[in-house]
């Protein structure tokens, strides 16, 4: 080998060429750009997961609140402490602190509730105080933050034996009965979640409207979905597609990206989906509509037998004019009876002072004491009939008296009683008002 041979050679193993290194630094290119892409790619994963999960946790502590106080919480001021305002209206943030959540990221999530008062719906038929009103307009109280007694039973206010029963709709008077003043809503011991299913099932009633909290639709985002009971968001701040004082919510199901590079992400309960969370089907109509009726046919019992006591007092006493009545008929045949057989003894007479010759009419006077004496004998039958009779309902009168009108009244006052501790639990009552319904008992008028 010459000596420039030899030097060549040992240059080639002294490092790479020049096409060796670009080509690695090609590869170490390609795998740093799809490093940066998967790291991306997990951090954005990462974020869409955490932000899921405080929706989630955000939207598990409204119903846990919702459950417990039988309504939804009011928004916070966006400068406020995570605390609810009642006056901040429909929309804010979410009212991290009066929910306890722990995590004060949740103050960054905008939150919408249905508060729709003094708006209406046709209703076919609706009776109103002086006529009954087809398709009337009839206002409907639907604020889904605030409580009031508003679920009203149909009810008799006004039993007595002697009167006609009066009803109307209104609230159960249980502060009467029971002492509310350490009851939850002292004074109206009666506000729980059925008075919060009677909002969301007005709100249900109610027209689409936009001017109040609702969704719009996923595939054309102009159009409104229709109301919702709340909805939660939380806003990309770089693009946000949410407007801080707006009703408005974008839908769930919208797409991320486009061209306005939409990355917000919503969750929004429905009204008919929160009446299923709170299970206002199980407890509602029972309470509002069937306990309420039954109690209201308990009440209408207690007139209806004392009325009933009153037509056996008068059957008594048809039964003793009747058995006068037979009296006074027999005291007529008897003295028909009399009368026939004085006018026999006559007419034998005459028959002998005739020496017979009217003797046919001994015959006719003697037929004359045949009918007298079935006369009698017909009206001793009807005054033992009509003893019978008289004996028979004065003893179905006071088997009656002795026990029916008190057993209604003692089952009108359990029913109306369990009425009452139907509308006083509601549906996820504390023990408080628990031990208070246990002990109720009506004995009113």
């Amino acid at each position: 080998m010459t000596p420039v041979s030899a030097r060549i050679a040992r240059a080639r193993q002294r490092g790479f060429s020049l096409i060796e290194l670009t080509v690695a630094l090609v590869i170490l290119g390609l795998i740093g750009i799809l490093l940066a892409r998967w790291l991306s790619d997990t951090a954005h994963e990462r974020s869409q997961v955490a932000q899921r999960d405080l929706l989630q946790r955000a939207d598990d502590a409204v119903m846990g609140y919702a459950t417990i106080h039988a309504r939804l919480p009011c928004p916070a001021s966006p400068l406020s402490d995570g605390r609810e305002d009642c006056a901040q209206g429909e929309v804010g943030t979410l009212p991290w602190r009066t929910l306890s959540l722990p995590d004060q990221r949740a103050g960054n999530i905008r939150y919408g509730v249905l508060r729709r008062s003094g708006d209406s719906a046709p209703l076919a038929g609706w009776s109103t105080a002086s006529q009954r009103v087809a398709n009337v307009a009839t206002a409907l109280p639907a604020d889904l933050a605030h409580i009031g007694d508003q679920a009203v039973p149909l009810q008799v206010t006004i039993n007595a034996p002697r009167f006609v029963p009066f009803s109307r709709i209104e609230p159960w008077d249980n502060c009467s009965v029971v002492d509310c003043a350490n009851l939850p809503h002292s004074g109206q011991n009666s506000l729980n979640s059925m008075d919060f299913c009677d909002a969301i099932r007005n709100a249900a009633m109610l027209p689409a409207s936009a001017r109040h909290v609702h969704t719009r639709r996923d595939l054309d985002p102009a159009q409104i979905a229709g109301n919702v009971a709340y909805a939660l968001a939380i806003v990309n701040p770089l693009a946000p597609a949410h407007d801080a004082s707006s009703p408005v919510f974008q839908s769930p199901r919208r797409p991320g990206g486009g061209a306005d590079n939409y990355q917000d992400k919503v969750l929004a309960v429905g009204i008919d989906q929160l009446w299923s969370r709170l299970r206002c089907g199980e407890h509602y109509a029972p309470a509002l509509y069937a306990h309420a009726n039954v109690a209201m046919a308990a009440r209408l019992t207690t007139p209806a037998m004392a009325n009933h006591e009153t037509q056996l007092d008068i059957m008594v006493e048809l039964g003793v004019a009747e058995a006068m009545n037979a009296s006074v008929a027999l005291i007529d045949a008897t003295a028909d009876l009399i009368n026939t057989t004085s006018e026999t003894l006559d007419t034998i007479a005459e028959m002998f002072e005739t020496y017979g010759g009217w003797n046919w009419r001994v015959a006719v006077a003697g037929g004359s004491i045949g009918t007298a004496v079935g006369s009698t004998i017909a009206a001793g039958a009807a005054l033992a009939a009509a003893g019978t009779y008289a004996a028979t309902s004065r003893q179905y009168r006071d088997q009656f008296a002795a026990r029916f009108p008190a057993e209604a009244r003692r089952l009108e006052d359990q029913i109306v009683s369990n009425a009452r501790r139907a509308d006083m639990l509601g549906g996820f009552p504390d023990a408080s008002v628990r031990s208070a319904a246990r002990n109720l008992q009506y004995t009113g008028p």
